[in-house]
């Protein structure tokens, strides 16, 4: 009875109607002796039964955002349904593993034409007790450590460090600001690679210290990665460490610089949305992150003996204040990959964070994506070394290149450089005046330090470590053992001491031992 008339007899809409039709065409059945009685008679009892259709739910929050009052009646996106499908599959096999109350966004970018290919802004929309209607891939939220690769891409450009500079990771107060790693501890010398790979906290602030906090926020914003701050605010130091609002999108965008040679793009959630590019950072500092963020920061020869590189994942994860926010960024072959898991509500989740809880949910969807990539026969991308990029070999604690049997050579690195261009070593703001790197004495005959104005005195530089990283370095190594003793017929002029003693953190009933 349906073709006769499929709108008004529709079982879905009008059930009676629709089995008044259906028992007249069975009782023909009957009368013209089509159907005998008895199996009539057995399907006049059926009731009229449709089940009912499955509305199609893929990336329900999408296209909440997507659904404007002025949008035509079909709305095109640049999502890859299958994609979609099994990573929202994906992510309610780890609901289980979240804690109660905490949800998770996950946002899959397709690098050359950043066009959205995934888009999860919760869990689950209809689990309430998760705040699944909240929007997670929008939400302004603190970005923890997400964003030090661009200051240490910055940094490369502005000249201030290569590689392996020697930076410090020691104790620093700034007035009533006193930064700490997550660890507790403090490694003492540290080169910008090694900082960045396990984003040390005190390198990070040096860094922006030197960079300027203003200046990194402006560039962010010219960049296209605007970071909020509260109203009247201004940007400083903490703002390295988290200390602004960002967006789980924004940061995707940002992080497009380290796979399209420096220009962050876009997102594109639709297929007529035009593809936009600002310059972020340069090509040369863009691939020297990338190249750190994913574990291969060392470089041991010319990186065009081989003239072209395929790129690994890269990744880098954040903590917010609190734990409030656990992030994870990949830049892989093909795709971006932004990862955030929290509570919507901003309530602190006690041991979650970046590594443990966002960044093993990263390395899932990057197995899904090679997978795919694999089976469709694509394979990775060649990723050209940008041709200002070169190695050097240089000495600590003065950062420069010099020979290795050169006594001021007291550790030699391999460093990333950008137009040969290889910075001496970045002082800390608060350095002590007169305590540098490079002292200027002079000698006699013994090796003695004695006045420039001795008989036979012969002028020597001798390069010293920064002055807070003494208790971090080997006795032979400290400022003490370093200089020559005085000789005292004609003693040499005082020099400048170490850095000051500073005490804090005591507590009453404390007792401090010499």
């Amino acid at each position: 009875v349906l073709p006769q008339a499929p709108s008004r007899l529709r079982p879905d809409r009008h059930a009676a109607r629709a089995q008044a039709a259906r028992d007249k065409v069975l009782q023909r059945l009957a009368q013209f002796q089509v159907w005998p009685q008895s199996a009539v008679d057995e399907a006049l009892q059926e009731p009229l039964l449709l089940a009912p259709r499955l509305e199609p739910s893929l990336a329900p929050l999408l296209a909440r955002r997507l659904n404007r009052p002025d949008s035509p009646p079909l709305i095109r996106t640049t999502l890859d349904a299958n994609l979609q499908r099994r990573l929202e599959d994906l992510l309610l096999g780890w609901r289980a593993r979240l804690p109660e109350h905490t949800s998770a966004a996950i946002l899959v970018v397709e690098e050359q034409s950043m066009a959205v290919r995934a888009y999860l802004g919760s869990v689950d929309i209809n689990d309430a007790r998760r705040f699944g209607h909240v929007d997670m891939i929008s939400a302004m939220r603190s970005p923890g450590s997400t964003l030090k690769p661009f200051l240490y891409g910055m940094a490369l450009d502005a000249g201030l460090i290569h590689s392996e500079s020697l930076l410090q990771d020691v104790p620093r107060r700034y007035g009533d600001y006193r930064p700490g790693n997550f660890s507790m501890g403090f490694s003492g010398a540290v080169s910008a690679s090694s900082a960045l790979a396990t984003s040390l906290n005190l390198p990070a602030v040096q860094l922006l210290e030197a960079y300027g906090p203003k200046r990194f926020a402006a560039e962010m914003r010219i960049g296209g990665m605007p970071l909020t701050l509260p109203a009247l605010a201004e940007p400083n130091l903490a703002l390295i460490l988290g200390g602004a609002g960002s967006r789980l999108e924004d940061l995707v965008s940002g992080y497009s610089a380290f796979a399209r040679g420096g220009k962050s793009a876009s997102l594109r959630l639709q297929p007529d949305d035009e593809l936009r590019e600002r310059p972020l950072l340069s090509p040369g500092s863009a691939w020297i992150v990338r190249r750190i963020l994913s574990g291969q920061a060392r470089p041991d020869r010319d990186p065009r003996a081989e003239l072209v590189q395929r790129p690994v994942l890269a990744w880098k994860t954040g903590t917010s204040y609190g734990f409030r926010d656990a992030w994870a960024i990949g830049v892989g072959p093909r795709y971006l990959i932004g990862i955030w898991i929290g509570r919507p509500d901003g309530t602190p989740v006690p041991g979650q964070f970046g590594l443990a809880s966002a960044a093993p949910l990263m390395l899932q969807v990057h197995d899904v994506l090679i997978n795919r990539d694999s089976q469709r026969g694509i394979g990775a991308p060649v990723q050209p070394v940008p041709m200002n990029v070169g190695v050097a070999a240089i000495c600590w604690p003065l950062g420069q290149p010099m020979s290795r049997s050169d006594p001021n050579c007291r550790r030699q690195r391999f460093a990333w450089t950008l137009d040969g261009t290889t910075p001496p070593t970045l002082q800390a703001a608060d350095q002590p005046l007169g305590v540098g790197l490079l002292e200027k004495i002079w000698v006699n005959a013994k090796g003695l330090r004695v006045d420039a104005k001795c008989p036979g005195a012969q002028v020597r530089d001798i390069a010293l470590w920064p002055a807070p990283l003494e208790p971090w370095l080997p006795r032979i190594e400290r400022r003490e053992a370093r200089l020559p003793a005085n000789d005292p017929e004609c003693p040499g002029p005082a020099l400048a001491a170490a850095a000051p003693l500073s005490i804090v953190g005591v507590r009453e009933g404390d007792r401090l031992r010499h």
